[in-house]
């Protein structure tokens, strides 16, 4: 389970989850790790500590990233940056 005290802590887990499919919305794993880590480390909940650290390690490596990088990475023809502003 990836506790991230800050913003800047996260990054790693936003990197990672920037390169898959699922990234533009919260995949489940990552909706899971920044609804309940804060309250299963402060309640010292072995149950759910032990589930968030099946799905994303103390580094930020989401595992089902890594275990299906292949099948969820976005092709690289598809990570140009994008536009934000009409030219």
């Amino acid at each position: 389970m990836a506790y991230f005290a800050n913003g800047s802590e996260g990054e790693c887990f936003d990197e990672q989850c920037s390169k898959c499919i699922f990234g533009e919305k919260p995949c489940p794993i990552a909706a899971v790790q920044t609804t309940y880590n804060y309250e299963a480390a402060n309640a010292n909940n072995k149950t759910a500590t032990n589930i968030l650290d099946m799905l994303v390690k103390n580094d930020g490596t989401c595992m089902m990233f890594e275990t299906f990088e292949k099948e969820l990475a976005i092709p690289e023809y598809e990570t140009k940056q994008q536009n934000l502003f009409e030219v």
